[in-house]
């Protein structure tokens, strides 16, 4: 008698739309560039009408799911001329990825604000915050800022990961996106919205 094989896992195809969001020069567009490059002449448009658009894909499980996601990364500019337009670009976000730099406090302290925004457009989405530029202050400033961080963003249930985008490894720099998208699917696989 044969050995009974459990069925093998549904795989599911999903397009899901995230900004990534923090004031101007905080690296988003560099880190968006290392974790899934650009087009070529990107920052022609991104000057033009305030946004860039990427996309990247990953696979992993959730429950009896293989899921096959593909994310659209939004990387809305933080450029206060554009202010006005950025409600329009949170539509349909499913997630959030907050951008700050451990040199400058006042990206730190308005981070929550970027989430605040999308979420007031999107409703009660999962974020991730990413503190850049970890290079440029000492370690006990970094622990301060970390710290700082956490208080800020315990409210959203956001994880705070520290790179620098100019060294950190890409595989290293891939994490807050893959946890965001993890964040994505399970929320998608517990209410059947594939």
């Amino acid at each position: 008698m044969a050995e009974k094989r459990p069925p093998p896992a549904k795989r599911r195809d999903l397009l899901k739309k995230v900004c990534l969001l923090g004031d101007s020069g905080v690296g988003k567009k560099t880190i968006a560039g290392i974790v899934a490059p650009f087009e070529k002449g990107i920052d022609k448009y991104t000057q033009t009408i305030g946004t860039a658009v990427t996309k990247y894909g990953l696979e992993f499980q959730v429950g009896d799911q293989r899921l096959r996601l593909r994310i659209l990364i939004w990387d809305v500019t933080g450029k206060e001329d554009y202010r006005r337009l950025q409600p329009a670009y949170y539509n349909g976000a499913e997630g959030v990825l907050v951008v700050g730099d451990a040199s400058l406090p006042a990206t730190i302290e308005s981070m929550p604000h970027w989430i605040e925004a999308a979420r007031a457009v999107t409703g009660d989405i999962p974020a991730v915050a990413i503190i850049n530029k970890t290079d440029l202050v000492s370690p006990q400033a970094l622990v301060s800022v970390q710290k700082r961080a956490l208080e800020l963003l315990e409210r959203y249930a956001a994880p705070v990961y520290l790179v620098n985008a100019g060294t950190t490894p890409r595989s290293a720099l891939k994490i807050p996106f893959h946890e965001l998208a993890k964040m994505i699917a399970v929320r998608a696989a517990a209410s059947r919205r594939y």
